[in-house]
């Protein structure tokens, strides 16, 4: 369930950000006659006024073409005045970034949906006696627990918290205990024999149950406050992308990563994840019900494709913003340049009436 809501999520962040060109480009009056999902040979498609909507078959992007952004398109007389590369500098500016714009309202959206509804899990409140989740193939399995279930005793000992039920297990693996399990139909004494190792093959009493986690959700307002300030903001998410970015492009990472290319052993854990990493993350994370770090995960994503369709690459969106900065810098500079030799011109000319007047 999680990888398909993964998935959609990532291709509404794509489909969003050409979005904002789209938006942008017909706000300023220009011309756009595509706006599709995918590359390729075209699925599916429709007309609506001068602009074609559609899919193709390859799935992995999108784009919006706006007349007049390539150098060699032959342009429609109809069309000028509405062409990209006649409008001015500022407008261009603000259509080709509108896209990575948006990366960054999606996070903002999804950090205030985790803090404001999802709820962000407390470390001061212990864990309810609750069962969230059970292991498959446990012994609570075996025992007919399921989520729902309150394990309110072990052997007759009240276990109010899930701190007490842990410890009530603690050190008694193998042995046979009973739980007083309480569900809507009422109370009822389970017999379950503890396993003497948990699924990664440490010792203890292991009984293989989650318990229902603890949220503390903020009011809105502070909630909306918290996108902008705090451990999980944008803010702080964008600068933890950043470091990592200047981390992952300094020559000691590139050659390890390019070195383990061919590298047929473990990953490095703390090297880059790729989206399928980040996908079955998600999953995982979804599925033991922690809804809170999916929409971080999601959040920051979403910060991480906003900034590195900023970096000035040339077939990223911050390479042709880096174009238009630099097309317009010389241009300024040209212009001082006449305007400050026409001055000079002018003082020399008026000068030499002067001159000839005396």
């Amino acid at each position: 369930m999680f990888v398909t809501i993964f998935v959609l999520a990532l291709v509404f962040v794509i489909m969003f950000h050409e979005f904002g060109h789209y938006a942008t480009a017909k706000l300023f009056g220009m011309k756009v006659d595509r706006f599709f999902l995918g590359f390729g040979p075209t699925l599916w498609s429709f007309r609506r006024g001068e602009t074609e909507y559609g899919v193709k078959a390859i799935p992995a992007g999108g784009f919006v073409r706006i007349v007049g952004m390539s150098p060699s398109e032959v342009i429609d007389p109809g069309d000028r005045g509405r062409t990209f590369y006649e409008q001015a500098a500022w407008k261009k500016a603000i259509v080709l970034s509108a896209g990575s714009a948006t990366h960054f309202v999606v996070a903002t959206a999804l950090v205030f949906a985790a803090l404001a509804f999802a709820g962000l899990p407390s470390a001061e409140l212990p864990a309810t006696n609750t069962v969230d989740r059970v292991v498959a193939g446990s012994p609570a399995a075996a025992a007919g627990l399921a989520p729902g279930d309150r394990i309110v005793a072990v052997d007759g000992q009240a276990t109010p918290d899930f701190e007490t039920i842990r410890a009530a297990l603690d050190g008694r693996g193998g042995e046979t205990l009973a739980l007083t399990v309480a569900d809507a139909a009422g109370r009822r004494e389970v017999a379950v024999t503890l396993a003497t190792e948990d699924p990664q093959g440490r010792p203890g009493g292991f009984l293989g149950v989650g318990p229902e986690p603890v949220v503390q959700r903020l009011p809105l307002g502070e909630a909306a406050a918290g996108t902008v300030s705090g451990d999980f903001s944008v803010v702080r998410l964008t600068q933890l992308t950043l470091s990592g970015l200047g981390q992952a492009f300094t020559p000691d990472a590139l050659g390890r990563w390019f070195r383990s290319i061919d590298d047929p052993g473990p990953r490095d854990p703390n090297g880059p994840v790729s989206l399928v990493g980040v996908g079955q993350t998600v999953n995982v994370l979804g599925n033991t019900g922690d809804i809170f770090a999916v929409l971080i995960i999601l959040a920051q994503l979403s910060g991480v494709l906003g900034t590195l369709t900023l970096l000035p690459l040339a077939p990223l969106d911050g390479g042709h913003l880096a174009v238009v900065v630099i097309e317009e810098s010389v241009n300024g500079v040209r212009r001082l340049a006449a305007r400050a030799l026409r001055a000079g011109g002018g003082w020399t000319r008026r000068s030499s009436r002067r001159s000839r007047s005396r």
